[in-house]
């Protein structure tokens, strides 16, 4: 298996299930700019699986705007779409995550253990 490593801000908070089996964030890159000029910023839909990962640092410390790198798998997702056409999506699945840039309005989770 191939992994990929994706730094970018996550665009959203992220949506993470009641019981933290899955986590799933988007991120975004700037890319330098296109042919005319305008910014080219690239999105990835990624998804977390790892329960731990998910209920101590995604859902306790990430917001719109954090910077992370995420090491994982790029695996095609098929889905029904609201026309009833079927679709397929690429998602990252994270292997592993690392916070860059926790944003101004929330602290990292030791921060807030030692307060």
């Amino acid at each position: 298996m191939q992994n990929v490593v994706f730094v970018g801000r996550l665009s959203a908070d992220p949506q993470v299930t009641d019981d933290f089996g899955k986590a799933v964030f988007r991120l975004l890159e700037n890319r330098g700019r296109d042919a005319s000029g305008e910014p080219r910023v690239v999105g990835v839909n990624c998804v977390s699986w790892a329960k731990g990962l998910n209920e101590r640092v995604i859902a306790e410390g990430l917001a719109s705007g954090c910077e992370v790198v995420v090491v994982g798998a790029f695996v095609d997702n098929l889905y029904e779409a609201r026309d009833g056409g079927e679709r397929a999506a690429k998602e990252l699945v994270v292997r592993s995550l690392t916070v860059l840039d926790w944003t101004s309005d929330r602290e990292a989770p030791a921060e807030r253990q030692a307060a």
